[in-house]
């Protein structure tokens, strides 16, 4: 059982250590393909094990979140591009300004003459009967009227996990998108601070099946009062001697990445054991840069 466990471990942080030297043999050495000799990870795609390098996050952070860390807008402004996740629409959100001053009439206006305007990385709800940019749009027009009092709880809070609470209650905002506004905001003025960024983390589905197989439990094993939070907390404390520092930066290790690490893990762990269907197939475009140009 120990042994096993051990194992179960072991592929757990090779994964990790294994998808950053993909990132650093790519953008950072910038070598031609194939970045890794594991035959999974050439084949399959996998979330960073930042977040924060991923290509979206990262024009996101350049254009809107950065900008804007230190004042209240950032608050909105990360909450409407979330809500698309896609850049061709960030970059006409920036254009107009609608992620500074809301206009639902002219988003929507302005979005529709794309091809395509939310992120197809998850899924996006939005009440029924209207189509996607509509929806969206309905959705943070119904928080732009409490953008003030939003920005008060939530400094008020000092807290990654109450700051959730209270974004997961709007409609069709969620458990999901709520974390992902809550990640981005850790790193502005609003949640930098927060005394729960090294205790708290919002263990969605992939994460409770990656904890799963660690533990050795049944994989569909999703009780919400499980601790699930001590369980990642564990194993936070785990990567501190687990993780290779001259590889890993451990001071930006923290539990977002114990929580994608699991995910990630657990999509790995399916095609590795054959389980299920096949995941998203990597697509190599040497037309493309190595390191795009944000």
């Amino acid at each position: 059982m120990i042994h096993e466990l051990r194992e179960r471990l072991d592929t757990y942080f090779y994964w990790i250590h294994e998808r950053e030297t993909i990132r650093l043999n790519k953008e950072v050495e910038q070598k031609p393909p194939p970045w890794t000799d594991d035959p999974i990870l050439q084949k399959f795609k996998f979330c960073q094990v930042f977040r924060e390098d991923d290509r979206t996050t990262r024009w996101f952070r350049t254009h809107i979140r950065d900008p804007y860390r230190d004042d209240p807008e950032v608050l909105m402004a990360t909450v409407i591009f979330r809500w698309f996740n896609y850049i061709e629409t960030g970059r006409t959100l920036v254009k107009n300004k609608l992620h500074l001053e809301w206009d639902r009439k002219k988003a929507i206006e302005e979005i529709t003459k794309q091809n395509k305007w939310v992120t197809g990385a998850y899924i996006v709800k939005t009440p029924n009967r209207m189509d996607k940019v509509t929806g969206v749009a309905e959705c943070i027009s119904h928080m732009w009227g409490d953008r003030e009092k939003l920005v008060e709880k939530i400094l008020a809070t000092n807290s990654l996990e109450e700051s959730w609470n209270i974004l997961r209650d709007y409609p069709y905002m969620g458990p999901f998108m709520a974390y992902e506004v809550i990640t981005d905001l850790r790193h502005t003025y609003l949640l930098r601070d927060a005394e729960d960024i090294l205790t708290w983390a919002n263990a969605g589905p992939g994460a409770m099946r990656g904890l799963n197989r660690l533990a050795g439990r049944e994989l569909g094993f999703c009780k919400r009062s499980h601790p699930w939070n001590e369980e990642m907390r564990n194993l936070w404390e785990i990567s501190r001697e687990k993780l290779n520092p001259n590889l890993i930066d451990l001071d930006k290790f923290e539990m977002r990445e114990i929580e994608g690490g699991l995910c990630e893990f657990d999509k790995y762990s399916r095609i590795l054991n054959e389980e299920g269907r096949t995941r998203s197939v990597y697509k190599y475009n040497e037309d493309l840069p190595l390191v795009e140009k944000i």
